[in-house]
């Protein structure tokens, strides 16, 4: 018995029973999940802000250990010494001290009022003055002071109105001696020569000295190198 033919099916059995081809898909690129919290991010930004900071800091100080000083006609005291400890006082009683001496710059000369060297110191203090008041800022903030241990209250006074910025100022003569003393000075001051002027700058540092005698213009210019390098005069850190 012979084999028949094989069963077809029609075409539409066989398109029924087929699987229906898949659409197609719109294929959305795949986001990977962020690995890195904010506080994370934020860290790495602080970081690369420090280190920016500690390389700026550490430029500037390179920088100004190869600055050049200033040069003056004067005396540059390095490294920047700092007063001993006083209380003085002006003729109206007010104390002037180490702090009063650390708010600006001050000039500090010493003399006998009562004589001429301390006459002249004071007409010094005040030419320098006057010879920087085209420098706003230093004009502003220098002091004048003549240390004398002249008992003469009323001498002192009158002097002192030659200019707001002028202190004269006296105490025991033990204390003034100490102070000499302390700057390198003799004890007494009756027949000395001229006092040499002390300049202190912010923060009570004695970074220069000038003649007692000679041109002020020189002097003048001096006190404007030192207010303009003065990051450079002061010790670091300060």
């Amino acid at each position: 018995m012979g084999s028949g033919p094989a069963d077809v099916q029609p075409p539409c059995e066989a398109m029924r029973h087929s699987t229906p081809a898949s659409p197609l898909r719109k294929i959305v690129p795949m986001r990977l999940p962020n690995r890195h919290s904010p506080w994370v991010r934020l860290a790495f930004m602080a970081g690369a802000a420090l280190l920016f900071l500690l390389g700026y800091q550490w430029g500037n100080q390179v920088q100004r250990r190869h600055a050049e000083l200033p040069a003056i006609s004067g005396v540059l005291v390095r490294p920047p010494g700092l007063m001993p400890p006083f209380s003085l006082r002006d003729p109206m009683g007010r104390v002037f001290d180490q702090e009063t001496l650390a708010a600006g710059w001050t000039l500090v000369s010493f003399g006998d009022l009562s004589r001429a060297e301390g006459q002249l110191a004071i007409q010094h203090l005040v030419d320098l003055y006057n010879r920087v008041s085209d420098q706003e800022d230093l004009h502003r903030a220098l002091k004048l002071v003549l240390v004398t241990t002249t008992d003469a209250p009323n001498l002192a006074r009158d002097y002192a109105r030659l200019s707001p910025a002028l202190f004269v100022l006296s105490g025991e003569p033990a204390e003034v001696d100490r102070l000499r003393a302390g700057l390198g000075m003799g004890g007494g001051m009756s027949g000395e020569p001229a006092s040499p002027l002390f300049v202190f700058a912010p923060g009570g540092y004695l970074i220069a000295l000038f003649p007692g005698t000679g041109e002020r213009a020189p002097m003048a210019a001096d006190l404007r190198a030192l207010h303009d390098h003065l990051d450079l005069l002061l010790p670091e850190g300060t």
